[in-house]
């Protein structure tokens, strides 16, 4: 990576880009110089200066070499904050960008042995001037659907035992992925029900093989100091997460409380449970007054009629 000097950076500009060997084949040969104008209306989500979205590539040799099309999921960030484009110009190997910092968020959590999707490609444009990009694709996670939807589809094809003893492997690895990010003081913070993938193509060729994958971890932080603080919010957000979904039932919730307490080493764990369903109850509070109306329905004498 040459990030070049600062008066490079400042004036002219730089950009990087590093793309995993394994896909390099799949992708344009100029894909880092028109990435950031690639368009793409599949599951197209943009809102102040950053877009996610679903591409698909079609190897070139793909009809001479059998080569399968790769499905990625692109993140772009357009516009940063000051200090974020000031900080790269000066200290370009930092990771201030979005992109950069989630790319670190899944190598670290990698490394922890919690699986994350393949990060495909990054790179950023750092200047000129106080000039700051960045881009990120991740390998789609093809055969895998997440947990919040899997299960109540999973509920109805499967006999009530089967089901159980299916939930039970489920919710262990739930609760080693989570304790494994948070032993090493590292959050995820955007922590619900449907940030973990389900495997089902591996699922239907051995109903034992449960393969978990966690997504999205573009807030993951260390936190050193008051770590139990970044468990409740976690924590809170799974369990208020699983409110109304079919399939998950309270006895569930209780036992990825039992796996997770004993692999986290949970120090106080009955206060400490007591704290998570405080947020979680706060999660769902909150939830209930942002619907449409809900200012209107609070509003309403008790016991009035419609």
């Amino acid at each position: 990576m040459n990030h070049g000097s600062l008066w490079e950076r400042l004036v002219r500009g730089v950009r990087w880009s590093w793309i995993d060997e394994r896909y390099r084949s799949a992708l344009p040969a100029d894909f880092d110089a028109m990435v950031m104008t690639l368009e793409s209306r599949d599951r197209l989500h943009a809102k102040q200066g950053r877009s996610t979205a679903r591409v698909v590539f079609h190897p070139p040799d793909q009809n001479q070499s059998g080569g399968r099309p790769l499905s990625v999921y692109l993140k772009r960030h357009f516009q940063m904050p000051w200090l974020a484009r000031f900080s790269a110009l000066v200290h370009p190997n930092g990771r201030y960008s979005p992109g950069a910092a989630e790319w670190a968020h899944l190598e670290r959590a990698r490394s922890l042995g919690v699986p994350v999707p393949d990060v495909v490609a990054i790179g950023e444009r750092i200047g000129p001037w106080a000039g700051l990009q960045s881009y990120l694709v991740v390998a789609e996670l093809t055969g895998c659907k997440e947990l919040n939807e899997a299960l109540p589809v999973i509920e109805q094809s499967m006999d009530r035992e089967a089901f159980e003893s299916l939930k039970r492997r489920i919710v262990k690895e739930m609760a080693r992925i989570s304790a494994t990010i948070h032993k090493a003081r590292m959050f995820h913070k955007d922590l619900y029900l449907c940030h973990f993938f389900l495997d089902l193509e591996r699922l239907a060729r051995d109903p034992r093989d449960v393969a978990l994958t966690l997504i999205d971890l573009h807030r993951l932080q260390e936190h050193r100091y008051w770590p139990d603080r970044w468990r409740w919010k976690d924590l809170g957000q799974l369990l208020f997460s699983t409110e109304g979904v079919a399939g998950v039932s309270p006895r569930d919730a209780l036992r990825f409380w039992v796996h997770y307490k004993r692999e986290a080493g949970v120090r106080n764990p009955e206060w400490q449970a007591r704290m998570i369903r405080l947020k979680a109850a706060r999660y769902s509070d909150h939830n209930a007054a942002s619907e449409p109306g809900a200012a209107e329905r609070l509003s309403e004498p008790v016991g009035s009629a419609d």
